[in-house]
């Protein structure tokens, strides 16, 4: 059923039909964009970025700035896709429409089994490490607490979700503002107080960490490390069929909430590193944060911040169990995946594709036992340090990887259609495969063996998907 059959059904008719319903608008999906990006990655990247910049503050900056603007380009892109083709789910329906079927099945595939499982999985976790930090624990990565506070925050997102699904959207709305406050007060009131020494580089802490073997911190992990602070707003495209007036109001919404939180971001990095103590968030992100907090506004405070953390953390990880229930449906939509006839039913009284939800919760706690093995040395040694596979990376990777075949089939169908402005048309699509062949470009210089072993993964778990294409009619 194509858009121009269901334009003149009612909300009441679309859930009957199955179709999900436009009920957001312009306010409200700044606020999805906003709220799916402003979560748990700018309060445990800074630490990584500075790091891989090797401990100068300026350059740190400069790499949110570089990484904000090759991620915004792609922001810009998606946007101007918005406006061309909305069906079900913006990821898969641009991949189908511009590079074919089974190519967004694919896409459909990563964004439900690998980006927004994982991610919930990653994001949970780093939740109860802000628990841990806020308990006055140590060790704040790898004890029983730590995980079992990850499962409660998984399960209990998702029971939310499941049984009364209008309740995430508002707490949504009201996280998202609770979740900017110690961003802005870092950004603003942290900046104007903190005493600039005059000496922001730290290289003398970073060199002596790095053991013989290990590839140096460099600025283009640096630049990779900033994506993960910006992720989410690829996740909101999900929600473009259900905006009202979405091809005109998606695209200023999507990159209005994008710019807004690249703007903050820089602030906030400036001010955290400005008032804590470097070393202490190069060493560990979570305690160099909280002491940078409590040199600003107190030693309280300090503790106190820690709780807009956990609950700008379970802001992100609603919105991540929302986008994640849409994943298996979308394909379902299509008769695509595992028992699309069931992934496909929406639940009668809240509107919500209950199997696929369930489904892909059951995939994310496989991550988690990933992020475990992480934390245990399950996988061995690499290049004389234990080795990490690290989830953030490694579906960031595959998803610029991704990109560029949409980016591309978009330029080449559309390069002499002037019903499309010429930037659009042309120099956007060129911009934005140059932005996303950077960021692999970042990835595979600052860590090769990685980048080697993420598209590995990703080529077992794209067969797994592939046994399940067109099985059922």
């Amino acid at each position: 059923m194509n858009e121009q059959d269901i334009s003149h059904l009612t909300d009441n008719e679309l859930s009957q039909s199955n179709i999900l319903i436009r009920q957001y608008k312009f306010f409200v999906t700044i606020c999805i964009v906003v709220g799916f990006i402003v979560g748990t990655g700018i309060f445990w990247r800074p630490g990584r970025v500075l790091y891989e910049s090797g401990g100068d503050m300026w350059a740190g900056v400069m790499a949110w700035i570089v990484g904000g603007i090759m991620v915004a380009t792609c922001v810009y892109m998606f946007s101007v896709l918005a406006a061309k083709y909305e069906k079900i789910h913006g990821m898969v329906d641009y991949a189908e429409a511009i590079v074919g079927k089974k190519y967004g099945y694919l896409a459909g595939w990563f964004f439900a089994i690998m980006y927004q499982t994982a991610g919930y999985a990653l994001i949970a976790w780093i939740t109860a490490t802000a628990t841990a930090t806020f308990a006055g624990h140590d060790n704040v990565h790898n004890t029983p607490f730590v995980f079992f506070v990850t499962a409660f925050y998984m399960i209990t997102m998702f029971v939310i979700n499941y049984f009364a699904p209008k309740l995430p959207m508002r707490f949504n709305v009201t996280t998202t503002v609770a979740r900017l406050v110690p961003i802005v007060l870092m950004g603003t009131v942290g900046i104007a107080i903190a005493r600039f020494t005059g000496d922001s580089s730290y290289v003398e802490v970073v060199r002596p960490t790095v053991g013989e073997g290990v590839a140096a911190p460099s600025f283009f992990g640096a630049i990779f490390a900033t994506v993960f602070a910006y992720n989410g707003w690829q996740a909101a495209v999900a929600f473009n069929s259900e905006v009202r007036d979405s091809k005109r109001m998606f695209p200023i919404a999507l990159l209005l909430g994008f710019f807004i939180v690249m703007v903050l971001y820089v602030l906030y990095f400036i001010g955290v590193v400005s008032a804590g103590d470097p070393y202490a968030l190069m060493a560990n992100n979570q305690l160099g944060t909280r002491a940078a907090f409590a040199n600003i506004f107190g030693h309280h405070a300090g503790n106190f911040i820690m709780i807009f953390v956990i609950i700008s953390g379970l802001g992100i990880l609603n919105m991540c169990c929302m986008g994640m229930s849409r994943g298996l449906y979308s394909l379902a939509r299509r008769n695509l995946g595992p028992v699309p006839h069931r992934m496909v039913r929406l639940d009668a009284k809240t509107n919500v594709p209950r199997f696929s939800m369930v489904t892909c919760v059951c995939v994310s706690f496989a991550w988690l036992v990933v992020i475990y093995g992480n934390r245990n040395g399950w996988f061995g040694q690499l290049g004389g340090r234990q080795f990490m596979f690290d989830l953030a990376d490694f579906y960031n990777m595959i998803f610029f990887v991704l990109l560029i075949p949409i980016f591309a089939g978009f330029l080449i169908r559309n390069w002499r259609d002037v019903g499309i402005h010429w930037f659009n048309r042309i120099v956007a699509p060129l911009l934005a495969i140059g932005a996303a062949g950077f960021m692999i470009f970042s990835l595979i210089i600052s860590s090769p063996m990685h980048a080697v072993i993420y598209f590995g993964a990703f080529l077992v778990l794209a067969f797994v998907g592939g046994l399940f294409y067109g099985r059922w009619k």
